[in-house]
């Protein structure tokens, strides 16, 4: 069983290499089976998903890690903003998320199912880019 101190250091590892544009990394801190629902509801391809958001230059601000007493979830409050083609040029989509990540015995993510709706979603405008180089 993972501490909830190991727990939470994944949930915000997870956040770092996402920003990093690691996906490759990303990918290392999941089971090969893993689910991942996002929103909560829709299955999502591990793989495609993390590279379409990380080819979107993603931006996650996570929040305080709240580790669960069962020994396995933790909670991760997020903000997470992302361009989308489908949203006006000079926009990006941001989203106010919570993540509920379940970690395994041995330390790996088992599933993510991240809650967020319609209301939780705004645009905003697009900022300078940062001059990330990570590729999915």
């Amino acid at each position: 069983m993972a501490g909830e101190m190991a727990r939470k250091r994944i949930a915000l590892e997870y956040c770092a290499r996402m920003n990093a544009g690691d996906l490759e990394g990303v990918l290392a801190l999941f089971r090969d089976d893993a689910v991942f629902e996002d929103p909560v509801g829709s299955p999502r391809a591990l793989r495609e998903h993390l590279a379409r958001a990380i080819a979107g230059r993603v931006s996650e601000e996570p929040g305080t890690p709240v580790a669960a007493m069962d020994g396995r979830h933790v909670l991760l409050p997020a903000t997470v903003t992302v361009s989308d083609p489908s949203v006006p040029r000079g926009k990006r989509v941001r989203y106010t998320l919570i993540g509920l990540l379940g970690v395994g015995d041995d330390g790996l993510i088992e599933d993510v199912r991240v809650f967020w709706s319609a209301s939780d979603v705004t645009l905003v405008d697009e900022e300078p880019a940062t001059g990330r180089t990570g590729t999915p």
